[in-house]
């Protein structure tokens, strides 16, 4: 009887693993489900004045790219710029949805509509008031690009250097449905 005590003991240390790897992929998939959620209920404030889920600007199976900048970053100017002056061609190769979305906030947020009027930008461009859309996306830097497609990131890039806007339009055409 003695004997059996340990057995137990040790059938049961064998099954933690298992156990530990079991929670960790409920974890994870429960994880992935909210950052979906939450990509979808980020909320956005268009240069209207209009503020609206991130779901109702992008439909779900869409393909779109995303560019998040701050008026307070050259780089991301420029890269805005250079992007407005190719996206009717590209558009032409490989319809996509763009959204230019500045994450400036409190007083520097008001310094998006001058910037974008300045330049001359004629793409729709919103405001990630709260942070919703950066945090559901994971981005760190300035500027950086993602291209989404039926709601998965498939490639992104930060920073910007001449030429690499065409990295992202060499990436748009190359998908499939």
């Amino acid at each position: 009887m003695h004997s059996a005590k340990p057995s137990l003991w040790i059938a049961r240390e064998k099954n933690k693993p298992m156990k530990r790897i079991f929670i960790f992929c409920i974890a994870l998939s429960a994880l992935a489900a909210t950052a979906q959620d939450s990509l979808q209920v980020a909320r956005l404030k268009s240069l209207q004045g209009k503020i609206a889920p991130f779901s109702t600007f992008a439909k779900k199976d869409s393909l779109f790219l995303i560019c998040f900048w701050s008026a307070a970053s050259d780089e991301s100017i420029t890269e805005l710029t250079s992007i407005n002056n190719n996206l009717e061609k590209w558009q032409s190769v490989r319809p996509f949805r763009f959204f230019a979305v500045s994450v400036d906030e409190g007083k520097a947020a008001s310094r998006m509509r001058p910037t974008y009027n300045m330049n001359g930008w004629t793409f729709d461009a919103y405001a990630d008031l709260y942070g919703d859309l950066r945090r559901a996306l994971h981005s760190n830097n300035l500027p950086q690009s993602m291209i989404i497609f039926k709601n998965e990131i498939i490639y992104e890039q930060s920073g910007w250097t001449a030429g690499t806007e065409n990295y992202l339009i060499q990436r748009l055409a190359s998908l499939k449905n």
